[in-house]
């Protein structure tokens, strides 16, 4: 969508600096005789209320001006008018670089939370010694917290402010993703990793309407989609920090273990950094003037364009004036108490939740509301899915390179070096001594030992099967009953400590092939990202949605016959960087079709469902076959039929805002 198209279907506002009228007259009511203005004002105050939305305004008035333009007096069209004006001088440059920087470094941390799960699942589990039910609820809770957040803190940006609910989000999340970093059990740990969750999920409703609402029009989808990629970036970092902190194999997650502090407890707080960057930062940007406009703080609000245009500009003045602000917008009585306030303040919040159902928001709120779960179902699923279909590939070249060993004798030998993925078979250890080793995917069938001993070994998916075992000493290893199986044993000697956890961890986490999957997937993310805001700048906020999630389909039924890691991750994670930008698109059309007081709360309500997909997508897609990717490919491209046909029906908004 051109720069000209964009404001062509918009009541084209135009400063008395810009048009020549003069000083102290606004163009919006210039042209109106007495009685039009004084009728004008009456509709103002006594409608101050009610619900305006696309294509709907119960207390709209119509006239033309001396132009010849059509002019529409409700409350909110005339103060996005004004907005829309004011924010055009202040101009578009340094200033909005800035703000998406520090804004951007919020929605990392939002991504890095997300992300920084996957890395962190093996110290956990070691650690805490979780079953593997405790372990996916390490990565539910933070779905769980970031749904409830954005719902929270989407409902109070518009009551709050954005930057001051972005703000708060934002310490929210920091100060307990620290606490987290500290916690020695599980209930705690899983407790402080909800309140971070819940914090982080407001950013992205809350940034996203704020950043759109310090940026001129003509610049919205372009800095929207900066935005979007410095928010796929946070995933990028957080594998980034993770590969250089946390332990990459099993045997060292172990030994990681006997530290006070281990490095997956460093990972988490260097993981804060983006927040608390992000949080300072915020500190020098202001509020959003729209608003501020929309709170009758207009004195303010020019304050803020006037500091937006000097950032951006070198010379020259800011040209409007408090002469030319929009008239105060009459409120009603306020509470009488603190009861009362607080009363009314619940009732507001969950009525802006009510009004995105009403009759005028109803099928554009059910159809974002579709896109955004269908699509974060499938995104988060493919994550989860790509993520086990590359270990699984690693896992089948690691067991193709099993060495077996069959009717072997050692004897007065001392294994001091750690062994993995072997079978002895028929073999004799006579007088043998295994000490200060790690002994993984081993299996002795039929095998026999005789004055032999185990000290200080550590064991993962070891088995003793039919052999025997005579004069044999276990001294402080973790081999246990489960690990011999119709074995005959005599006189065996088992000193240990006694230790409450009793589990069979994995060695072969596989973090390469880990953040090789993300990594295939979020490098286009953040390119189509970047393009996505330039496609709804020249085309259009649903024709580019629509365009995303019709290539996205399209690479989905393509990797259904692909077998080869690396062509299975780069067409999926490309479909899932599709699937990222035609959200974006969508979300940018759900900005501008929504009023001021509703905007957040829209997209918060929307994020919402996209956490609640993921949820429902994650045990779905870790339950698909790894050896061929046509189950999660026809599911995927089933589901991504519904964010189509929304991008489909849901037209392109005319409202400024």
């Amino acid at each position: 969508m051109s720069d000209e198209s964009e404001e062509a279907c918009l009541v084209r506002p135009r400063s008395p600096s810009l048009s020549g009228a003069p000083a102290g007259t606004m163009q919006y009511t210039h042209g109106l005789t007495g009685s039009q203005l004084q009728a004008h004002n009456n509709t103002n105050n006594s409608n101050h209320h009610s619900t305006h939305s696309q294509g709907s305004h119960s207390t709209a008035r119509g006239s033309q001006s001396e132009s010849g333009e059509l002019i529409d007096y409700s409350d909110d069209v005339i103060l996005s008018q004004f907005h829309a004006d004011a924010i055009k001088q202040a101009g578009f440059g340094k200033f909005q670089l800035i703000a998406s920087i520090i804004t951007g470094l919020g929605l990392a941390g939002h991504a890095i939370q997300v992300y920084a799960v996957f890395y962190i699942i093996p110290s956990a589990e070691v650690e805490y010694c979780i079953l593997d039910t405790e372990k996916n609820w390490l990565g539910s809770i933070t779905l769980v917290g970031m749904a409830l957040g954005a719902l929270l803190w989407g409902g109070l940006a518009g009551r709050a402010g954005r930057r001051k609910s972005l703000l708060s989000c934002l310490a929210v999340c920091g100060v307990f993703s620290v606490i987290a970093a500290f916690m020695p059990t599980y209930g705690p740990f899983m407790m402080a990793r909800f309140c971070a969750a819940a914090g982080i999920g407001g950013a992205l409703p809350t940034a996203s309407v704020y950043l759109c609402e310090l940026t001129p029009v003509n610049f919205r989808a372009r800095i929207l989609g900066l935005l979007g990629a410095f928010g796929v970036a946070g995933g990028l970092v957080a594998g980034a920090i993770a590969t250089s902190t946390v332990p990459a194999t099993g045997q060292k997650v172990v030994l990681e273990n006997k530290e006070h502090f281990s490095a997956w407890h460093r990972y988490l707080l260097l993981s804060t950094l983006p927040t608390f960057a992000s949080i300072l930062g915020l500190f020098w940007l202001p509020e959003s003037p729209r608003y501020l406009l929309e709170n009758s703080r207009e004195v303010e609000a020019l304050t803020i364009y006037q500091k937006i245009y000097q950032n951006n500009r070198t010379r020259g003045g800011y040209s409007l004036t408090e002469l030319e602000l929009p008239g105060t917008r009459t409120h009603r009585n306020l509470p009488t108490s603190v009861l009362q306030e607080m009363a009314t303040s619940i009732t507001l919040f969950f009525g802006s939740f009510f009004q995105l159902f009403n009759v005028v928001n109803l099928k554009r709120t059910l159809l974002l509301f579709a896109a955004w779960t269908a699509t974060i179902f499938i995104y988060h699923g493919l994550t989860i899915y790509i993520a086990e279909y590359s270990k699984s590939t690693e896992s089948e070249n690691y067991y193709r390179n099993t060495i077996n060993k069959d009717n072997m004798s050692f004897e007065n030998a001392d294994f001091n070096k750690s062994i993995e993925n072997i079978i002895y078979t028929n073999c004799r250890f006579v007088n043998c001594t295994f000490r200060r080793m790690f002994i993984s995917h081993v299996t002795f069938n039929n095998c026999t030992f005789l004055d032999t001993e185990f000290t200080n070994v550590k064991t993962s998916r070891t088995q003793f099967k039919f052999s025997t075992l005579e004069n044999v000493g276990l001294i402080d290893t973790d081999l246990t009953e489960r690990h011999f199986v119709d074995c005959v044993m005599n006189n065996i000697t088992t000193l240990r400590l006694y230790s409450t956890c009793d589990r069979d961890f994995e060695y072969n986490i596989y973090l390469d092939a880990l953040w090789k999957s993300h990594f295939g997937a979020l490098l286009p993310g953040m390119v189509f990202m970047i393009l996505v805001g330039e496609g709804c700048h020249r085309f259009g906020r649903s024709r580019t949605a629509t365009l995303c999630f019709g290539f996205a389909i399209s690479l989905t039924i393509t990797f259904a016959f692909l077998y080869h890691d690396l062509q299975v991750v780069w067409t999926a994670g490309s479909a899932q960087g599709l699937m990222l930008a035609g959200i974006a698109a969508l979300t940018l059309l759900a900005i501008e079709s929504y009023t001021t007081n509703l905007r957040c709360t829209a997209v918060g309500f929307f994020v919402c469902g996209g956490h609640i997909g993921a949820m429902m997508g994650a045990p779905l897609y870790a339950a698909f076959p790894v050896t061929s990717s046509k189950v999660a490919a026809i599911i995927s491209t089933i589901f991504l039929s519904v964010p189509i046909s929304s991008a489909i029906i849901l037209k392109d908004p005319c409202l400024l805002l």
